[in-house]
């Protein structure tokens, strides 16, 4: 996924294709490059969504904890939740959440976490399983209700919610074992 395509294909969907040609440029009114940034925002949005509810991005870490303590901020990367908190051997550590910090009885953890992801600018690109389609209906549907623009939101939300659920299947399916039960 590259943001500037996403944008581009976003622009179509509603109704700007003036601001197409000016995407990732310096070029246009102070106008245009505002709904621009807007859509950026909108993207980044969607994109945090997509990461944080539906397909996350997942970091595996050592972790110490200093009398029964690991706060949040010594991680590499911004949390947004747990999944999963072992031994280094491998058997699941009871542990207790809080804002900033999780509780638990070990010297040491392997910490598996979702991350928030880093906004995107233009120009990026993404190497995820994110297509520019399904991200541009979450970035078409965020800059409407950013104009209070219901009726059209919601009509961009269900191909979002749509699409992301076929995305979400696709990958689900194809982790399946294989049947060995074929005749």
């Amino acid at each position: 996924m590259i943001v500037n395509d996403t944008i581009k294909l976003c622009c179509d969907f509603v109704n700007l294709p003036e601001l197409k040609d000016l995407v990732g440029t310096e070029n246009g009114d102070d106008i245009q490059k505002a709904k621009l940034n807007a859509m950026l925002r909108c993207l980044n949005l969607a994109y945090e969504e997509i990461c944080t509810e539906f397909l996350p991005i997942l970091k595996k870490e050592a972790i110490v904890s200093e009398n029964g303590e690991f706060y949040f901020s010594n991680l590499s990367k911004p949390i947004s939740s747990i999944v999963s908190l072992k031994t280094p051997e491998g058997k699941n550590i009871k542990y207790q959440n809080s804002s900033d910090h999780i509780n638990f009885n070990e010297d040491c953890a392997i910490i598996v976490y979702s991350v928030l992801p880093e906004e995107l600018k233009f120009g990026d690109s993404d190497d995820g399983v994110i297509s520019n389609r399904v991200l541009a209906y979450g970035t078409a549907r965020e800059f409407f209700l950013m104009q209070a623009l219901s009726d059209e939101a919601l009509i961009y939300e269900n191909r979002f919610k749509e699409s992301l659920e076929n995305l979400v299947r696709k990958k689900s399916l194809s982790k399946l074992p294989v049947n060995k039960w074929l005749i």
